[in-house]
């Protein structure tokens, strides 16, 4: 095997750890490689340095540069509300860790390199299709400024990739500060690993939280991923998959799967095909982050006191509820927080959902309201007619609106700030999906042009703001990937 001098150092902080926590892997490279597009992320790793053929050798598991590592880390977790043993990464292997100039720290991962000793039934590989949507998904996530993965580079070959149907293979290499779990420390937990435990919570303690002792460090997490879970209801986010091991230590966007953004409303929306029982519906995101809470802090009952941790538990809903609060204001071009308007907001959640509205559409559409002149939303009726549902709504909205300093135009410039004009709708995605099959990048980079700046007009593209058209509402979509 080839070694190649990338003019950068890698730290791999992770094999430091016991080995019970990872194995060393060989990845499977795919067949008639080509990079399909490289992120700018690669100019603030470095990697202008490495000649374009050796990044995607090197990306795509045929060469190995000097320090990097090959591993596939073992977790567990709890799947659909399911204890599921051991699970780990079945189709993803760490090359290592890759600091900026800057002193970020960026682990680098292969997704969809092969097969890996917790690939389970799998052939730990990865399709054009599911690889797209995370591209795709990850960019409109960071462009909407919720925390999330990022993807370095998506590499596509010839290989067939059996789902569904026969697909063509590739691989996404993503980037994160760590790829770091719930599902790790269960892991340690559950298989009755102390030492192998305590050093995980040591590591993560000194190498995330430097500045916190454990129970600062747990009341951080807890915080982060009530944050997290907040933005996701705020933009109409379902991600499909919340179990145990799908959830980030660091209050990260993890594993894009099955995930959909909110378009026509609908609060017991299930975007997963494969979720029968809509465990994951998008109302119940924010009560299964505090049950998969709950698991984590079971990991560290002979670490600090139970009472304490339930203590701990307790204060996320306030955490969730301050976060979400202060967002859905924010929508609503309110600067001011009144006692009304978590009410005013369910109220409004509820009408879009009992007319079917575009959640995205209606409050780029709001954003423009004048008070008062419920004429000003004149797309909305156009396109859905005049409901007097809403028109109730508003009412009350305008009422609010007059215990606000701001005049009109003022709202409207924070409302166009903190409401996208375009998000990822499955069809677009499918769009882009079908070009790169077809051996193009144009789709995609205009998409990821697009989605990493959604607040703004794009011209030539505004009929991807309007809301979904009929005949392409009904993608399914589902874990297979």
């Amino acid at each position: 095997m080839n070694q190649l001098s990338p003019g950068f150092s890698f730290q791999n902080s992770f094999k430091t750890l016991p080995k019970f926590l990872f194995e060393e892997v060989v990845p499977t490279p795919l067949l008639n490689p080509k990079l399909i597009h490289l992120n700018q992320l690669a100019f603030e790793l470095g990697l202008e340095s490495v000649k374009p053929d050796h990044l995607l050798k090197w990306l795509n598991g045929e060469v190995r540069f000097g320090g990097d590592q090959r591993i596939a880390t073992r977790y567990a977790g709890h799947q659909f509300g399911v204890w599921a043993g051991q699970l780990g990464d079945g189709r993803a292997i760490s090359l290592g860790e890759i600091f900026t100039p800057r002193k970020e720290r960026f682990e680098v991962q292969l997704k969809g390199s092969g097969l890996t000793p917790f690939s389970r039934m799998g052939d730990g590989k990865a399709v054009i299709r599911s690889s797209v949507r995370e591209y795709l998904c990850s960019e409109a996530m960071s462009g909407l400024g919720i925390p999330t993965t990022k993807v370095l580079a998506l590499i596509t070959g010839e290989d067939d990739v059996h789902r569904e149907t026969i697909e063509k293979s590739a691989i996404v290499a993503r980037v994160f500060p760590s790829n770091l779990r719930f599902g790790h420390f269960e892991l340690c937990y559950h298989f009755e690993q102390p030492k192998a435990l305590k050093a995980l919570i040591d590591y993560t303690q000194t190498t995330f939280f430097q500045d916190l002792d454990l129970e600062e460090m747990l009341l951080e997490i807890i915080k982060r991923t009530a944050t997290l879970i907040a933005h996701w209801q705020d933009v109409g986010f379902c991600h499909g998959v919340m179990n145990t091991d799908n959830m980030s230590a660091l209050g990260l966007t993890l594993d894009y799967g099955p995930f959909g953004f909110m378009e026509d409303m609908n609060l017991n929306h299930v975007c997963n095909h494969s979720d029968h029982r809509g465990r994951y519906a998008y109302s119940q995101q924010p009560s299964v982050g505090m049950w998969n809470l709950e698991r984590f802090l079971v990991c560290f009952i002979d670490h600090v006191p139970k009472e304490k941790l339930q203590e701990m538990l307790n204060q996320y809903p306030e955490f969730f509820k301050n976060g979400y609060q202060e967002l859905c204001r924010k929508k609503l071009g309110l600067t001011t927080a009144k006692d009304q308007d978590q009410e005013l907001f369910t109220d409004l959640l509820k009408t879009l959902s009992f007319l079917n509205l575009d959640y995205t559409f209606f409050f780029r559409q709001l954003s423009v309201y004048k008070r008062d002149n419920h004429n000003s939303l004149k797309e909305i009726w156009e396109y859905y007619g005049e409901r007097e549902e809403l028109k109730t709504w508003l009412k009350k909205y305008d009422l609010r609106l007059e215990l606000e300093d701001s005049h009109n135009d003022e709202r409207s410039l924070r409302m166009l700030r903190n409401n996208p004009k375009f998000i990822l709708r499955n069809y677009i995605a499918q769009e882009v999906i079908e070009d790169v099959e077809k051996g193009s990048s144009e789709k995609l980079e205009t998409w990821l042009k697009v989605l990493k700046d959604p607040f703004e007009d794009h011209p030539g593209l505004q009929k991807y703001a309007s809301p979904t058209p009929p005949a392409k509402k009904d993608y399914v979509v589902s874990c297979s990937s």
